[in-house]
């Protein structure tokens, strides 16, 4: 903050020009020469105000001393001593009003001595460099304001006017009044301001970051405030994929269950299941014999065990034929209900299919055993026992009772 306001006061500074004279006002004007002897007289009662005075120290002018028709009055330009046009000189506008009424010509020149006037001895405006001369196209025109522009070095200087057709009445009365608006300040605090203005922007940028840097620390950044209609339409997007996940749920069910096969599943199914998966077959169907009968007591046991084996459940069982399918039925007690809420059964689906079992093992006729001369041993080799989740133990005593 502290080098905006200084780039600010600097720019303020050097875009004003420093004027030295006033051409404003002509106190001569109205007199002739001999009141103005009386009002340059001290000692006479019509002299000069103490005001009039003032003002008349102010101006550069040709009316305070007897030989009017030329200036010559120092000016003090500060800046930097190297001359580099445009950017180092000094800018002058330099106005002029002509109130010569000896009828001769008004053209005019000027020069900037780069000494005090105490110092002219003889020089002439001509021998001067031409950024330090200036010759008028025009003659003055009488109490009329004219300009002209010149840039020179900083330093110091003697401001000399003159007629080109030189005065010949010398006197008191006034013939030009001049005015010099110097910008001497620019090319001085130009550097400065540059300098500053970097500075300022550094600064800029510096406190943006320390107070991003101090907000994210002190107020941490808050979700953004949702309207009521984006808050309804991710709501509604919701609802819609969740009814999709539901449908790709179904599907992927219905085929779950056409290709899973018989026997517990060993990992759990994502949608459940119309029912458990129907046991291994405790012996052959009915046409052609696939296992060995059911066994007597003393014979090894009726069917595999109650948990199949994994590689038993990785090969789809043959589907039961329509005659075995009335009969067989599956043990509830193999599956409880933790196992079926586990695969996403309900307690209802639970209820209805335990019902639906018992009914089905009390309808099931209950088949004699056979006898083992009804058994053709050789009609089933070892590896279809293995199968069927038999022990080799199992089979070297089931074979050895028959």
């Amino acid at each position: 903050m502290f080098m905006v306001c200084l780039f600010i006061i600097f720019g303020a500074f050097a875009w004003l020009p420093v004027t030295y004279g006033d051409t404003s006002d002509n106190p001569h004007d109205g007199f002739n020469e001999v009141d103005l002897q009386k009002l340059h007289n001290t000692n006479h009662p019509m002299t000069w105000q103490q005001g009039e005075i003032d003002m008349m120290d102010k101006k550069i002018w040709d009316g305070d001393d007897q030989f009017s028709g030329a200036i010559q009055h120092d000016l003090n330009f500060y800046g930097f001593p190297m001359a580099i046009d445009g950017i180092t000189t000094v800018p002058l506008k330099i106005t002029m009003v002509a109130y010569r009424e000896d009828g001769q010509s008004t053209n005019y020149r000027i020069g900037m001595f780069p000494n005090d006037c105490s110092q002219l001895l003889g020089d002439s405006i001509s021998d001067l460099p031409e950024n330090l001369r200036y010759v008028g196209s025009e003659p003055l025109l009488i109490d009329v304001p004219t300009t002209i522009e010149m840039n020179v070095p900083a330093g110091r200087y003697c401001f000399v006017f003159e007629y080109i057709e030189p005065v010949n009445d010398n006197g008191w009365k006034a013939t030009v009044d001049a005015e010099v608006q110097a910008n001497w300040p620019r090319p001085l605090l130009s550097p400065l301001m540059l300098i500053f203005g970097i500075l300022a922007l550094f600064g800029f940028i510096g406190a943006q970051r320390a107070g991003k840097a101090w907000k994210e620390v002190a107020q941490p950044e808050r979700a953004a405030a949702r309207s009521l209609e984006d808050e309804v339409l991710d709501a509604a997007e919701e609802e819609r994929g969740d009814t999709a996940d539901e449908g790709l749920q179904v599907e992927s069910g219905e085929s779950v269950d056409e290709t899973t096969p018989s026997g517990p599943p060993v990992e759990p199914q994502a949608v459940p299941p119309s029912g458990p998966p129907v046991g291994a077959p405790s012996g052959p169907p009915a046409e052609s014999p696939s296992g060995p009968p059911v066994a007597a007591p003393s014979g090894p046991p009726v069917g595999p065990p109650a948990e199949a084996p994994v590689e038993a459940a990785e090969e789809p069982a043959a589907e039961p034929s329509a005659e075995t399918t009335a009969t067989d039925t599956v043990d509830p007690s193999q599956y409880t209900d933790e196992m079926l809420l586990g695969w996403g059964w309900n307690e209802q689906q639970i209820e209805d299919w335990r019902a639906e079992q018992a009914g089905a093992a009390e309808a099931a006729p209950q088949d004699a055993a056979p006898d083992s001369e009804s058994v053709d041993p050789s009609a089933y080799t070892d590896e279809m026992l293995l199968g069927w989740g038999w022990t080799d133990e199992q089979i070297e005593e089931w074979r050895a009772s028959n």
